[in-house]
């Protein structure tokens, strides 16, 4: 999962010039942080969103901005003033979801999917150091 966090910073970098005053949003973040924990102790504000309580309050504990929500009902502005959307093996119904607030946004969606799924139309698959990803941009 690493590549996941070097393949973020590295778009970024490629895209913005800099990684400063970046602004990046987990959707469905689960209890797996490193990557959250990783973009943020690289300088990126990082915001984590997921519709469970626990994970919300686990992540605030771990020094990162948790925020609770339901993409299928979203609270637009957490996502309004993203730099990057990125997911960690969303189920494919959220994928969808996804898509739509990146395409409404105009906001970059990295999806890193459960092996052995197809990409959501729309997503484009990238293959980074042997780790399947989708870009929407």
């Amino acid at each position: 999962m690493e590549h996941i966090s070097k393949y973020i910073l590295e778009y970024i970098k490629d895209r913005k010039g800099h990684l400063e005053n970046t602004h990046v949003v987990e959707v469905g973040v689960g209890h797996y942080l490193k990557v959250a924990k990783t973009l943020r102790d690289h300088g990126l504000d990082v915001t984590v969103i997921d519709v469970k309580r626990d994970v919300i309050e686990r992540a605030r504990r771990e020094g990162l901005n948790g925020q609770l929500d339901d993409v299928f009902n979203p609270r637009l502005k957490i996502y309004r003033y993203a730099d990057l959307l990125y997911s960690i093996r969303p189920p494919r119904d959220l994928q969808y979801q996804l898509l739509r607030l990146s395409r409404e946004y105009r906001v970059p969606l990295i999806v890193r999917p459960l092996s052995g799924e197809f990409p959501v139309e729309g997503l484009k698959l990238i293959n980074y150091r042997g780790e399947v990803l989708y870009l929407h941009d």
